[in-house]
């Protein structure tokens, strides 16, 4: 009887061991001993006993197991701890990074299991841990990045480093954007007079280039660093001066004799401090008032004045009384001025705070009472109060506002320089688009009148309530002190039609209306083209696809139904010397094509601004180059879509402007990709001379601010197209720009940095939460089905950029390597999540997404085709042979400075792991029982190739009760009577 229970108990030993996952090798050895044991004892109830709660925990650890793959989503913390996804452990716990660093595991370490806690995370170094040295040096012979302070020495971090690999493309970036420096120039060895005048000549240029640099730099380094709260903010320096390399590098100034370089040092200075401020990230608000009064200078300066037009669009002005505010304004410096009232409408955005509104209304002299005083302000510093009153009162359609701003539109400037009036007419209809953004035609309620008075600031001849028209004029004209800006008894369209388009384009934005659009009418006779100037044309383009914005397609054909079919037709026969051009105006013809197509670029730019979307990338980068070819042929292949000869029949200062328009839509499109193609094509136009092409301030603006966009923060910020977000981009791209540093015309140029609004910190990094270190894993990326599209999934690698909210579904980690893990999320056109927010918690933990790497396999970074992870595996195949010894192979290995430690941890960052290799090769290998060696080694890779570290102690507990056992009946004694037997045996925890 006994003789047939012990094969049916043996069997019943290797059905359940199989069950549990265990090798056949490790199988039948420990069937073995206990067939040794049996055989011996012929007590097998008694051996059930013994082993009970060790059956027990490995079904439990089988069932732990099972959930490891997938568990549920209403988990807490603990449990994922318990079945060994401590990724899930740290989102769940919601652990946020440091500012230096990727956080610890100091919370997880708490709730970890007791076998665990003396135990901490190796960090094992990784191909991608390579010295800041080492990347910083390029081929740049003059040492630059490590003798001179740019304002962007911190941007080279892990996350950049696993983002853009071992190329130099960031170098190059920091390279063209650094202004503390004096620029190379190209001279003869021996120069003569005529060689210094050229010198000059070349000098006045590059300053052109050197001031518009800040524009650049402040988005390239959006948001990537902090600063110590006690320490007062470095600022780069803006050198103008050249240096000679034929010459041993001698340093050439900018003769002041000639020519007044306190143009270049003032507005400069200005966006100087504005990138200084943006690259700050947000830090502790009670700490932030005390720095901004320790940051202010003794005298006021316009690096300051930048500074504070920073803070304010980072929102950090909120800290701010108004007595601080009074003592800056006490200061009676007009750009600190001008900085502190931008900053703080942009910080108080759609809150219509009462005190700040006063204060703004108190700098816009048309609205003060007819007994006041009158007072001197600057026509700056009245635009800036009036975009401040629009940003103020966001989205309200606060009636009386809207009134007031209407007005302002065609009211000439009471300040001391009547040539910026168009400006200020720019700025009060932006803020009136900013007022009722999106709204449409509920903005207006019953006040029908203001579609028609915009309308005629337009030079629309369709007046539909001509009656309340001229009256509302008139009350406007006696309850202000200044006049409406007519030539007679006509409005100067020429002035007011830039703001009123503007102003028509937010109100309507995204509204569908057909009747605005048409209204917005694009001429179509050759009549017609005499009377409408060309850029205006572009405007009109621009807000008709902002209203009908469904309808915008990145294609060649949506772009031709642009165009009326007089032009086109026009346009293409004139190119092809068909017809006679004595016939009409060409030049009118040509005119309007160009800004037509330029127009419909910029939408295109708008409506997939932060996309990164294929077709509109290719589309503006073809036409980019054909206008490139019109002007200096280059040797790049594409289709032809534009007719040639333009230079024929439009200046060259046209073509320039369109071209940069089109470069600076194309780098919005792209904003934080960093995509190569994009970036070779600004860096030649940024690298083009004199002679290939007009190298003033404006276009090297746009180039400047085309660079920042695609690298936009670092790589880890994008574009969002909300309503506030496209507002703030049309009011940064509009196609007026200027011709030096300190024109200020027709746009004021601190307007340019509030792209900042339509910027969101969309990177995601997935970080090793064994090792606390940046990794690579792929993600697939799932965009919810919209009116445009089909729901579609897409793969990318981390670090990566995702889509926005209202178009994200879901964010689930793929690959072999690590532990899938789902991150759903409902669709909502909301802004990106803040970190930090309780009300809206952020599901990407402030762009960091911790990740669990399987056992057995290497990171992308130290294996990225997985051979490494193979060899493991054949090695360890090969020593589960019966015929090799585990033992004779890491003999012949430590030869040759092998380690089983070390394998262990290339292979897994699990530190129980990590530590019982240590214990195997250190304290064990001078023990003479060769056989648990082999034992120890064969459970230590069936627990690294099945990624399950827990049954390693059940194995142990295995071997240990059987050898034991064995022991005691060697010499002759029989334990198993005793009921305490179970709890007296050595147990390897």
């Amino acid at each position: 009887m006994v003789q047939r229970e012990i094969p049916r108990n043996l069997l019943f030993w290797l059905w359940l061991l199989k069950s549990l996952g265990v090798s056949n090798w490790t199988c039948y050895r420990l069937v073995y001993l206990l067939f040794s044991a049996m055989c011996v004892c012929y007590l097998c109830h008694l051996l059930y006993a013994a082993m009970g709660f060790l059956l027990i925990s490995g079904f439990m650890l089988q069932a732990l197991d099972k959930c490891r793959e997938s568990p549920p989503d209403d988990w807490p913390a603990p449990a994922y701890v318990l079945v060994g996804r401590e990724d899930l452990a740290t989102a769940k716990m919601g652990s946020a990074r440091k500012e230096t660093g990727f956080g610890n595991n100091d919370n997880l370490t708490s709730i970890s299991v007791p076998y665990m806690l003396h135990l901490q995370p190796v960090t094992v170094p990784t191909a991608s841990d390579v010295p800041t040295s080492e990347v910083l040096n390029s081929e740049d012979t003059d040492a630059v990045y490590r003798s001179v302070e740019d304002g962007m020495e911190h941007i080279f971090t892990s996350t950049t480093q696993l983002r853009y690999g071992r190329d130099l493309r960031l170098n190059e970036v920091r390279r063209l954007l650094c202004s503390a420096r004096p620029v190379a120039i190209q001279t003869s060895t021996n120069p003569t007079a005529s060689d210094q005048d050229l010198q000059q000549q070349q000098l006045w240029n590059f300053a052109q280039r050197t001031t518009a640099l800040p524009f650049g730099r402040g988005a390239f380094t959006l948001a990537t660093t902090y600063t110590l709260l006690t320490e007062a903010l470095v600022f780069p320096k803006i050198i103008l001066a050249g240096r000679l390399p034929a010459q041993q590098n001698a340093t050439v100034n900018l003769d002041l004799s000639t020519r007044s370089v306190s143009e270049f040092s003032s507005w400069a200075e200005f966006h100087n401090g504005v990138a200084a401020g943006l690259r700050l990230a947000p830090f502790q608000e009670k700490m932030l008032r005390t720095w901004i009064q320790y940051n202010r200078p003794s005298e006021p300066n316009f690096t300051h004045a930048g500074l504070l037009l920073a803070f304010g669009l980072h929102e950090h002005l909120r800290v701010l009384t108004m007595t601080d505010a009074y003592r800056y304004l006490s200061q009676e410096h007009d750009i600190t001025t001008l900085g502190l009232l931008l900053g703080l409408a942009t910080s108080h955005r759609g809150t219509m705070h009462p005190a700040i509104s006063k204060m703004l209304y108190f700098h816009v002299p048309s609205r003060h009472p007819s007994s006041t005083p009158e007072l001197e302000l600057p026509t700056l510093l009245q635009s800036a109060a009036v975009m401040g009153i629009g940003l103020l009162y966001e989205g309200s359609a606060h009636a009386l506002t809207m009134k007031i701003l209407l007005g302002e539109i065609g009211r000439r400037s009471g300040g001391d320089n009547v040539l910026e009036r168009e400006g200020y007419a720019v700025a009060a209809g932006s803020a009136l688009g900013f007022v009722a953004l999106g709204r449409g035609s509920d903005a207006f309620g019953f006040m029908d009148t203001f579609l028609d008075r915009l309308f005629e600031y337009i030079g629309s001849k369709e007046v539909y309530h001509e009656k309340f028209l001229n009256a509302t004029i008139a009350a406007d004209d006696q309850s202000g002190n200044t006049g409406q800006m007519m030539d007679g008894s006509q409005i100067n369209v020429d002035v007011t039609a830039p703001g009123a388009i503007i102003a028509l384009a937010l109100i309507f934005l995204k509204a569908e209306s057909e009747e605005i659009a048409a209204r917005l009418s694009i001429p179509d006779t050759h009549f017609d083209l005499q009377y409408v100037r060309p850029d205006f044309v572009m405007l009109r383009i621009i807000a008709r696809n902002l209203i009908l914005w469904s309808r915008i397609q990145p294609s060649i054909d949506w772009i031709g139904s642009q165009i009326p079919e007089t032009i086109k037709v026009g346009v293409f026969s004139m190119s092809e010397e068909a017809i006679d051009c004595d016939e009409f105006d060409a030049e009118a013809l040509f005119q309007a094509y160009i800004n037509i197509v330029t127009g419909a670029c910029i939408a295109i730019g708008l409506k997939y601004a932060g996309s990164r979307n294929g077709d509109a990338q290719e589309l503006l980068y073809s036409y980019t180059v054909h206008f490139l070819n019109e002007i200096k042929h280059v040797s790049v292949q594409t289709p032809s879509i534009l007719p040639k000869g333009l230079l024929q029949y439009v200046d060259r200062g046209t073509l320039e402007l369109c071209l940069h328009l089109i470069a600076l839509s194309l780098s919005v499109v792209m904003a934080g990709s960093g995509q190569l193609q994009t970036f070779r094509l600004l860096r030649y136009l940024r690298g083009r001379s004199s002679a290939e092409g007009q190298v003033n301030y404006g276009l090297q603006m746009a180039v400047s601010l085309a660079i920042g966009f695609l690298f936009l923060g670092g790589g880890t910020h994008s574009f969002s197209t909300s309503n506030s977000a496209i507002a703030a981009l049309l009011i940064t791209l509009y196609p007026r720009l200027p011709t030096g540093p300190n024109d200020n015309r027709c746009h004021l140029q601190a307007f340019r940095h509030l792209y900042v609004i339509a910027t969101e910190p969309r990177r995601v990094q997935t970080v090793d939460v064994d090792t606390g270190l940046p990794v690579y894993c792929p993600l697939e990326v799932t965009v919810a089905e919209t009116e445009y599209y089909d729901e579609t999934n897409y793969c990318d690698v981390t670090p990566c950029l995702l889509p926005e909210r209202s178009v994200l579904k879901n964010v689930r980690v793929c690959g072999p390597r690590y532990w899938p893990q789902l991150i759903k999320i409902t669709p909502e056109d909301k802004p990106w999540w803040r970190s930090g927010d309780k009300t809206d918690p952020d599901p990407f933990n402030g762009g960091v997404l911790y990740i669990k790497r399987k056992v057995g396999s290497c990171s992308y970074s130290d294996d990225p085709i997985g051979c490494q992870s193979l060899l493991s595996r054949a090695m360890h195949e090969v020593c589960d042979t019966p015929s090799t010894s585990c033992s004779t192979q890491l003999n012949r290995a430590s030869h040759s400075s092998f380690r089983v430690d070390q394998l262990v941890s290339t292979f897994s960052a699990n530190p129980s792991l990590i530590a019982f290799a240590k214990l195997c090769c250190e304290s064990w290998k001078d023990r003479s029982n060769g056989n648990f060696q082999d034992f120890c080694s064969q459970v230590l890779y069936e627990c690294m190739s099945k990624d399950r570290p827990s049954l390693l102690q059940v194995y142990i507990s295995f071997y240990t009760i059987v050898e034991s056992m064995w022991e005691h009946l060697k010499i002759g004694q029989f334990p198993f009577y005793d009921s305490l037997f179970p709890s007296s045996l050595k147990v390897c925890t």
